[in-house]
């Protein structure tokens, strides 16, 4: 019988180290900014969470609002680019992209890790409209959106061979709104606005206007 050879363990390399390093204090920062808020939170108990010291956490990062933009940027305003770009590249009219695309949008608050999301959502609008320069930073994640949106709202009417009603940057707006005040909606009133509205108002609303004639 022939012994099995130990593996050997395989060394990190120092940027995958510093990977690590940086995704667990992302993942303690989220915990603790859904338990205490941004302005609550502090760099310490972040640290802490992570496993790490003080030193660790500005090895990575300048400040706590460095972190919180990072944050968002990587679990929320690239999850919809992500799902933005998938619906434009599915097969079918832009009624039916856009009905697909819409129910992907629902779908992530129906789980756990979706909500939770839109509560460092929030978080991050409440900090804006405390902080003239945090607004500035917020501004820039609808604002990839809106030039995301407004692309494909073109595409659409090029493909359809109209012109728009309206310019597409403002299409697109329409839309952010529409999402957002649903979410915002069903979070305080799930009963009187569940979620299941999302694809019927966004058809009637939207869906006429990129309709095949």
């Amino acid at each position: 019988m022939i012994a099995k050879t130990a593996e050997i363990p395989t060394r990190q390399t120092r940027k995958e180290k510093q990977a690590e390093t940086r995704r667990r204090l992302l993942d303690a920062a989220e915990r603790v900014f859904l338990r205490r808020g941004l302005q609550g939170s502090s760099v310490e108990e972040i640290a802490a969470e992570a496993g790490f010291t003080r030193g660790a956490f500005y090895s990575n990062f300048n400040s706590k609002n460095e972190l919180f933009v990072e944050l968002l940027q990587q679990r929320v305003y690239a999850q919809y680019t992500q799902m933005a770009e998938e619906t434009q590249a599915r097969p079918g009219t832009p009624r039916e992209r856009l009905r697909w695309g819409i129910a992907r949008v629902r779908d992530v608050q129906k789980g756990e890790s979706g909500r939770r999301l839109f509560r460092l959502w929030l978080e991050c609008l409440t900090e804006a409209a405390r902080d003239d320069e945090f607004r500035k930073v917020a501004a820039t994640f609808w604002s990839g959106n809106r030039k995301l949106l407004a692309r494909q709202t073109n595409d659409n009417f090029k493909e359809l061979g109209r012109k728009a009603p309206l310019p597409a940057k403002q299409i697109a707006t329409a839309m952010i709104a529409l999402d957002v005040g649903l979410a915002v909606q069903h979070l305080v009133d799930p009963d009187e606005v569940p979620l299941d509205l999302y694809i019927p108002l966004f058809d009637l609303l939207f869906g006429g206007l990129i309709e095949t004639e």
